[in-house]
């Protein structure tokens, strides 16, 4: 077996438990690679561990999942939503995976592909694909396609599609509903809607998605932000298209994992 770590430099002591993870590994027998966040290729390992939080492990899900590599999320951060264990178990869930093999839970990801002056942007979200105005703070109107038929004019601060994942995050501020993660579905939430009357929609995930800056716009230009990390600008006429990526992120789950226990334990959910 060969496992794969990468670690955030901005978390504290995130090095020192790299090391220590990786010794406990080696005295093990077992082969470890540490992976930069520059990682381009197939990184030829059976499973990642991801030292950091959600910011983290978002990340490191877009750039494995075209290899269907399952990531072990470790959380040093705060909330950890999407993490599954801490420095105080780690061990013991290391123990379990080599002693039982990897449990995963597969999750949907976002297929983006934005058109910008530089030419064709493709990327992926775990999370969500953000579209808002350049100009803060100033009212935009994007328009939306589902399967090349139009389906509204979102007015207001812009639009989110999450995914179950994401529904959580972002979405979840906007009133959007909480979704069992590992569903496949698309959640369109406007961003404080100028019509009250739109409101956060559910779509199948076999729908293709288009979205766009309406022509009596007097300042076109929109930023689409990915998971709150990559951000592009997409100019006046021009589209960012979302559909279902043909790959699942595989995220390593403990056999005690509950989906439920973790929104009441980080979300506070039901108390």
């Amino acid at each position: 077996m060969i496992v794969g770590i990468i670690y955030n430099h901005l978390k504290p002591n995130a090095k020192q438990y790299c090391n220590e993870i990786s010794s406990w590994l080696k005295n093990k027998k077992i082969k470890v690679k540490n992976i930069s966040y520059d990682l381009i290729r197939n990184p030829k390992v059976d499973f990642i561990i991801s030292l950091g939080g959600d910011g983290t492990i978002l990340r490191i899900s877009r750039m494995v999942a075209k290899y269907s590599i399952p990531v072990m999320g470790v959380n040093l951060g705060t909330l950890g939503f999407l993490t599954d264990t801490d420095m105080k178990n780690v061990f013991a869930s290391l123990e379990n995976i080599l002693k039982n093999g990897i449990e995963c839970e597969e999750r949907i990801m976002l297929d983006i592909e934005i058109v910008t002056k530089k030419g064709i942007v493709k990327t992926t979200a775990l999370n969500d694909c953000v579209i808002r105005s350049v100009y803060n703070g100033r009212l935009t109107s994007i328009d939306s396609f589902i399967n090349k038929k139009f389906l509204s004019s979102y007015k207001g601060d812009g639009v989110v599609i999450a995914t179950p994942t994401g529904s959580t995050a972002y979405s979840l501020a906007l009133s959007g509903p909480i979704i069992y993660p590992t569903l496949s579905l698309f959640i369109i939430a406007p961003i404080s809607p100028h019509t009250l009357t739109h409101r956060p929609m559910i779509l199948d995930s076999d729908n293709v998605l288009e979205f766009t800056s309406t022509d009596d716009n007097k300042k076109t230009d929109l930023i689409v932000s990915v998971d709150g990390q990559e951000s592009y600008i997409l100019d006046k006429n021009k589209k960012v298209k979302i559909k279902l990526f043909h790959k699942r992120a595989k995220l390593i789950r403990d056999r005690n994992y509950s989906y439920i226990n973790t929104l009441k334990a980080k979300l506070k959910w039901g108390v």
